[in-house]
C-alpha cells in the first residue's frame, strides 16, 4: 500500500489526457444513439401498440361478443380499438380457420376477375364465362364443353402451408366415357389430377368440393386447372372458387349443411343423408338465413335426424341458425342428440316466448356427451299447427376454432395464429413486421 500512494497522481493525470483524447467522439456517439434510441423507441411504442391489438381482439373472442361475428369458416371481423395505445389506436381483424388468398366468382363475366391471383384465366377451346345453365350464385359461371375446354389459372402459394382448393361444381348430360378434370401443378409442365367427373356425376346439381393442396410443392406460381374431355352433350360448370389457407389447429371436416344442395343429401362430413319424417322440407320458402336455402319443419309430424363419425374428438359444439314462427302456447320444437339413435337427450328446447320470427344463433357445447363413431343429431317437432314453423340454416359441428389475427399500428404489424377450444387460448405463432 506504501508503494502505490505515489501513483494515484500519474494516474489521474493519465486519465484526464485519456479523457480529453476520447470526450468529443463519446458525445458525437451519444448524439447518434439519442437519435437512434428515439426512432427506435418509437418502433417500439407502435409495436406495444400493434401486440396490445392483438391481445384485445383474444380477450374479445373469449369474453367479448366478437366469436359470435365469426360463425363459419372464412369469416371476418375488423375493428379499431376505441382507445390509444402509446398514441396510437391499433386495427385489428380477425378471421376464422381459413384465409382467402385468391377467389374468382365469375361475376365480372371476363377472364380477369376474382383477386389474389398471378395473371388471368389461361383458356382454349370451348371454354366460356355464361349466364344460362343456372350459375350457383350470382348470374354467371364457367362453363366447359367438348374436348377443348380448357382453362388454368396461377397463384403464389410459395408462403401458405395448408391451403386448400374450393369450388362448386356441377356435371350434365355426360355419356360412357365422358369426363372433366381438375389438376394441380407446381411448374406449369407437371400435372397431377385432383378431382375427376364421369358418367354418373351428372346430375346436373351444383356440389362443394374442398381439395387439400399441402401434399404438393406449393410454389411461387402453383396452377390450378380444369380440363372438359367429352364428346357428346356433356356441359361441366364451375362457380365460387376460391383458394384459401387452413390456419393451424383449425377442426374442419367435421359435419357440416348449408342446405344450398336443395335436398336432403347436402352438406359434407355426414355418414348419411337425413332421414326425415312428416312436414318437413329443404325449401327457399320462409327468408333463408344464407343464401338461397334453409330447412323448414312444421305440424306435430316433423321430424329429422342425421349422423356422423365424431369417435376421438373432443371439445365439439353444435352450431347453427334457428327460427321460430308462429308458435302459440303449448307448441314446441326439440333438438336432440344421441350417441347411438337409441337413448337421446334434448340440448335445446323453443317455445312460444322464442317465437319472433327471426334467426338466431345456437351454440351448443357437446363435450357433456360420448362421442362416437356414429353421432346423431335430430329435431322434433310439437307444433299443432300447420301454419307453425321452424327453420334451420348454416348448421355445423365446430371443434377447436382458429384464428388469425392481424393488428396493425403506424408502421408496425403484428400477426398472430391462436386456436380457442373450451375457452382456453393457445397461441400458435406471433410475429412482428414493419409495413
Amino acid at each position: 500500500m506504501k508503494d502505490e500512494k505515489g501513483q494515484a497522481l500519474p494516474l489521474a493525470l493519465v486519465a484526464l489526457a485519456i479523457g480529453s483524447l476520447l470526450v468529443t467522439p463519446f458525445l458525437r456517439s451519444v448524439s447518434v444513439h439519442s437519435i437512434a434510441a428515439r426512432n427506435y423507441s418509437g418502433s417500439i411504442a407502435e409495436q406495444y401498440s400493434s401486440d396490445a391489438g392483438v391481445e384485445d381482439a383474444i380477450w374479445n373472442l373469449t369474453n367479448g361478443t366478437l366469436a359470435l361475428q365469426l360463425t363459419a369458416p372464412g369469416d371476418t371481423a375488423s375493428y379499431s380499438l376505441s382507445q390509444s395505445v402509446n398514441g396510437v389506436a391499433p386495427t385489428v381483424s380477425v378471421t376464422r380457420d381459413k384465409v382467402q388468398l385468391a377467389t374468382d366468382d365469375l361475376e365480372s363475366g371476363g377472364w380477369s376477375g376474382g383477386s389474389g391471383w398471378l395473371n388471368d384465366w389461361y383458356h382454349q377451346g370451348d371454354a366460356s364465362i355464361v349466364s344460362g345453365g343456372s350459375p350457383y350464385q350470382g348470374s354467371r359461371h364457367l362453363r366447359l364443353r367438348s374436348n377443348t375446354g380448357y382453362v388454368k389459372r396461377a397463384i403464389d402459394l410459395s408462403r401458405q402451408p395448408g391451403a386448400s382448393l374450393q369450388f362448386r361444381a356441377k356435371a350434365s348430360s355426360f355419356e360412357s366415357g365422358e369426363e372433366a378434370r381438375c389438376l394441380v401443378s407446381s411448374n406449369g409442365s407437371d400435372w397431377t389430377t385432383v378431382k375427376t367427373w364421369v358418367n354418373g356425376d351428372d346430375d346436373n346439381a351444383y356440389h362443394f368440393y374442398d381439395i387439400d393442396l399441402s401434399s404438393y410443392a406449393l410454389s411461387s406460381q402453383f396452377w390450378i386447372a380444369f380440363e372438359a374431355d367429352m364428346s357428346g352433350t356433356g356441359v361441366f360448370f364451375i362457380d365460387d372458387l376460391m383458394v384459401a389457407r387452413v390456419l393451424p389447429g383449425a377442426a374442419l371436416g367435421l359435419p357440416s349443411d348449408d342446405f344450398e344442395s336443395g335436398d336432403w343429401s347436402g352438406g359434407s362430413g355426414w355418414l348419411y343423408d337425413w332421414y326425415k319424417e312428416g312436414s318437413a322440407s329443404v325449401t327457399t320458402d320462409g327468408a333463408p338465413y344464407g343464401e338461397s336455402y334453409h330447412m323448414e319443419m312444421t305440424k306435430d309430424n316433423s321430424y329429422v335426424k342425421r349422423a356422423g363419425d365424431l369417435s376421438g374428438q373432443s371439445g365439439l359444439r353444435l352450431q347453427f341458425q334457428a327460427k321460430v314462427s308462429a308458435f302459440e302456447a303449448g307448441d314446441y320444437m326439440e333438438c336432440l342428440v344421441s350417441p347411438d339413435a337409441i337413448s337421446w337427450t334434448a340440448v335445446k328446447t323453443w317455445t312460444s316466448a322464442d317465437s319472433d320470427d327471426a334467426y338466431h344463433f345456437v351454440d351448443i357445447d357437446l363435450s357433456p356427451y360420448t362421442m362416437s363413431s356414429e353421432f346423431w343429431i335430430a329435431f322434433d317437432s310439437g307444433m299443432n299447427n300447420k301454419n307453425d314453423y321452424f327453420y334451420v340454416d348454416d348448421l355445423r359441428i365446430a371443434g377447436a376454432i382458429a384464428y388469425e389475427i392481424v393488428s396493425s399500428a403506424g408502421n408496425e404489424m403484428t400477426r398472430a395464429d391462436v386456436v380457442i377450444q373450451e375457452g382456453n387460448v393457445s397461441i400458435r405463432s406471433w410475429q412482428m413486421e414493419r409495413q
